[in-house]
């Protein structure tokens, strides 16, 4: 098996993050780090190999990096892009945000059609990761979730072509969505052993993107925890975003297309949920007959083992 790389991002300013912090002083205190010849911010990048000779690079930053991912690109670019995966560590926050979540999440701004590079394999092993170190720590009144593909630097006025500037596959790993629960220690931990499992298994599950639905949409992060069937995760487009003339639209296949090419070996069926307008479905209807991929509706991926990705 070859070796891989990871690189995760944290934001060491407590009153600018409560998360990352204690997420990398628990990776500091439980795995033997090295400093690295990179700098940033001042700082050294660490660095930690396991047994298999992967490669996981921890970047402390002044700031959370979407917060100025523009200055943070030039160093991304140079010393990560051909990296396996990426994660920025931080808090989820927002009105009416779910408390007592650990969320993951993929990178692209829908409202432009801009979508980071999304890496199945490694994404859903982080996802279950954080699920399997979740039930080991007993952190029973966390629940790990899926959230829509988003990016966060358009809260700080940053320009959605950025994320089409690196080629890194970018994660959002997050705990939310209060001080009580950014400073749970166990779910700090939870986070830190997480991180070390990115490359925990090799085995594919099926790729399917999934349309429609809302932000923390439960059967998705059900099919992707599953035990025995899983499918990988990816990007999510919830119907908020969707529903509006740039995907409903004659150029809507177009920035669809855009959304599948950015994943990683492609995919193998499109998920839509039931209430996704007709003027969409449409759409993807012909995508899956160009790509000569199924079209499943959400209910049937409550049941993941029964659907066509495994028969």
């Amino acid at each position: 098996m070859a070796s891989k790389k990871a690189v995760y991002f944290f934001c060491i300013d407590e009153s600018k993050d409560e998360v990352a912090p204690k997420v990398l002083g628990k990776i500091m205190e439980t795995f033997e780090l090295t400093e690295t010849d990179i700098e940033v911010d001042g700082y050294k990048v660490l660095k930690y190999t396991d047994e298999a000779s992967n490669e996981f690079y921890f970047v402390k930053t002044k700031v959370v990096i979407c917060a100025d991912y523009s200055s943070y690109l030039p160093t991304i670019n140079e010393y990560f892009e051909d990296f396996d995966i990426a994660a920025m560590v931080n808090w989820h926050g927002g009105q009416n945000a779910p408390d007592k979540v650990l969320c993951i999440h993929t990178v692209g701004d829908l409202a432009s059609a801009r979508y980071s590079p999304s890496n199945p394999v490694p994404s859903t092993n982080l996802a279950k990761a954080l699920e399997h170190h979740r039930e080991r720590l007993n952190l029973e009144e966390f629940k790990v979730t899926t959230e829509a593909t988003h990016w966060s630097g358009i809260v700080y006025d940053g320009k959605s072509e950025w994320i089409e500037e690196s080629k890194l596959p970018f994660l959002d790993i997050e705990i939310g969505s209060t001080s009580e629960s950014y400073n749970n220690p166990v779910a700090a931990s939870v986070i830190a052993f997480a991180l070390m499992d990115a490359f925990a298994s090799e085995e594919k599950a099926p790729t399917v993107l999934y349309m429609g639905g809302v932000h923390f949409e439960d059967t998705i992060t059900n099919a992707v925890l599953h035990k025995s069937h899983p499918v990988s995760l990816t990007h999510i487009l919830p119907s908020r975003w969707l529903e509006n003339e740039m995907y409903m639209g004659e150029d809507a296949r177009d920035y669809l297309m855009k959304c599948i090419d950015s994943i990683h070996g492609s995919i193998d069926g499109i998920v839509i949920h039931e209430k996704l307008k007709r003027e969409i479905k449409d759409h993807v209807e012909i995508i899956a007959e160009i790509l000569s991929i199924p079209v499943i509706k959400r209910k049937a991926l409550k049941s993941p083992e029964s659907t066509v990705f495994y028969q």
